[in-house]
């Protein structure tokens, strides 16, 4: 089943929500719509599902206007996943997924048949919301009540799934469950998809083509790789980004290059080299300091990335699972340039993230005052043969000044200077 919007406008009262969309979805494709809060996607989603009256010839579907179908017709044809569901009656999990086959049941005195059960115990099976069956709806979890939603669709055998953030009352874990699932019924069963994610990345990865909204337009429209570009997302969500490629799935990553427009906070500047969840201590304390603190490489799951995210500290940000990319280096060692010295934490030290170590020798080398915080009793951070340990050992013998803990290390790092 085909879509098309062609010149679609809506407006509520004098709020114009969207201005001449046009796009296409095609038989059996995924397609994203995403953009800033209020840039019109779930509005456009509803014109989409006939919930909100499109004028004629703007939506159409297999070539027909969509107010030409009966709601049965379109309930046949759409499954619709909204942002959440409730319900002020006692229906248990199994009642929420039979509603899926009320537009198949050509009578309500007829009921449900034995085909009907079926249809939504597999249903039931694939999303894992079997085993709560029996438990009533409104009692279940916000990410349990998604599934059950997840699963009713499912169970009403459409041919296009329209879904408002699907994976929004669940773990990373749920996140990606559910979204496997979704890329499954498309690319297996042939369900056209049509989904409102604010994931980024989550949208690379499962999305064959992606449409970015800003402001009730089309900005961009493509697959993600044509989409998700450094220039692009700048404009349209106002943050500079860093693209790279997935290792496992090849699919493009977008991280976030700075947290603040710009890198110099007030004080000194100090650079800090981390990883493992080491740096977050260390970064509040320079911060509170007064110390205009960066912070790199770390990757994106990292708890250092983290801390460094909630204080609005640069971080030069890394790919989980993968190896210091050349450009992540030499943002590195442009933030040690910049900086006034460099501390560098225990962090773990393997194949990955060696490069860091690399960097902090550079800055030595250069005449960078280098600070290493090293407790007596920490464990072996060398998980490359006794590279690191050579290193540091390296480093401490060419000047590096060794610190047991944060406190040592404030007492002995430079003065704090007004700018």
């Amino acid at each position: 089943m085909s879509l098309q919007i062609k010149e679609l406008s809506f407006s509520f009262g004098d709020k114009k929500v969207l201005k001449g969309v046009s796009f296409e979805v095609a038989d059996g494709e995924f397609i994203g719509l995403m953009g800033p809060n209020g840039s019109g996607k779930t509005t456009l989603l509803r014109c989409m599902m006939d919930y909100l009256p499109a004028e004629s010839e703007t939506v159409l579907v297999d070539m027909k206007p969509i107010h030409t179908f009966t709601q049965r017709e379109l309930a046949r044809m759409f499954a619709v996943v909204p942002q959440s569901s409730t319900t002020d009656f006692t229906f248990t999990a199994y009642d929420i997924v039979m509603m899926g086959r009320i537009p198949h049941i050509s009578s309500r005195f007829v009921g449900e048949s034995k085909a009907d059960a079926e249809v939504v115990r597999k249903a039931m099976e694939t999303t894992d919301t079997l085993r709560f069956a029996t438990r009533v709806f409104s009692e279940l979890s916000g990410g349990e009540r998604q599934r059950v939603i997840i699963a009713r669709a499912i169970a009403q055998q459409p041919k296009a799934l329209l879904l408002d953030e699907p994976t929004v009352y669940l773990d990373i874990n749920g996140q990606f469950e559910i979204m496997d699932l979704i890329k499954k019924l498309n690319k297996e069963d042939g369900i056209t998809v049509v989904a409102v994610l604010h994931d980024v990345n989550l949208a690379a990865r499962y999305c064959d083509r992606i449409a970015l909204l800003n402001d009730g337009v089309v900005e961009s429209i493509g697959t993600p790789k044509e989409v998700l570009t450094p220039d692009t997302i700048q404009s349209v969500y106002g943050i500079e980004v860093v693209i790279r490629k997935d290792p496992f799935t090849q699919a493009v990553y977008v991280m976030p290059r700075t947290s603040v427009p710009s890198i110099h906070r007030h004080g000194t500047r100090v650079h800090l080299i981390s990883g493992g969840g080491t740096g977050g201590p260390i970064m509040k304390a320079l911060h509170d300091q007064g110390y205009s603190v960066s912070t790199g490489v770390v990757n994106v799951l990292d708890d250092d990335f983290v801390s460094a995210k909630d204080l609005h500290i640069p971080a030069v940000a890394e790919v989980p699972f993968s190896q210091v990319s050349e450009e992540a280096h030499s943002e590195n060692l442009r933030l040690i340039s910049e900086s006034s010295f460099v501390v560098v934490s225990s962090f773990p030290v393997g194949p990955g993230n060696f490069r860091n170590l690399e960097a902090v020798k550079a800055a030595l080398d250069s005449g960078k005052r280098v600070f290493i915080v090293r407790p007596k009793e920490v464990p072996s951070i060398d998980f490359v043969g006794g590279k690191a340990d050579a290193l540091i050992a390296g480093l401490i013998n060419s000047g590096a000044t060794i610190t047991e803990d944060i406190s040592e290390l404030l007492v002995g790092l430079p003065e704090r200077r007004a700018v």
